[in-house]
């Protein structure tokens, strides 16, 4: 009959009583905590902002780096459809589809646009 007065001690009765109360409050957020979470992560975004620098700018090479070489790849297969000879251009067509460009280049237009598109959209813009 011990452990019957050891579960229904006064300090066991008072942690289960705090448990029970936290985890229901945990339940439900009232205006002011939803503001102060709110503000946290405003703060915790805003604190990493800088962190992404490096990235935005090495982003903007990779974009602009590979949109260069995507537009010289089409005005080289304009060049060749106009004066060139159908067998280049088919063999040139091979080589744009094997490498999938056109997907390549929308993934990066998509990164690129993307993040300020969803950020914009969330906000109702």
């Amino acid at each position: 009959m011990s452990w019957l007065n050891g579960i229904f001690s006064p300090d066991v009765v008072n942690k289960t009583v705090d448990a029970i109360v936290d985890s229901g409050d945990a339940l439900f957020y009232t205006d002011e905590e939803k503001s102060v979470a709110a503000q946290k992560a405003i703060d915790t975004k805003l604190k990493m902002l800088p962190l992404f620098e490096p990235f935005k700018i090495a982003q903007r090479y990779i974009a602009f780096g590979f949109t260069l070489n995507f537009i010289v790849a089409f005005w080289v297969a304009v060049a060749f459809y106009a004066f060139g000879d159908k067998k280049l251009l088919d063999g040139f067509l091979l080589i744009v589809a094997t490498f999938q460009l056109g997907w390549i280049m929308l993934a990066i237009i998509g990164f690129y646009f993307g993040g300020g598109f969803a950020d914009s959209m969330k906000k109702g813009k």
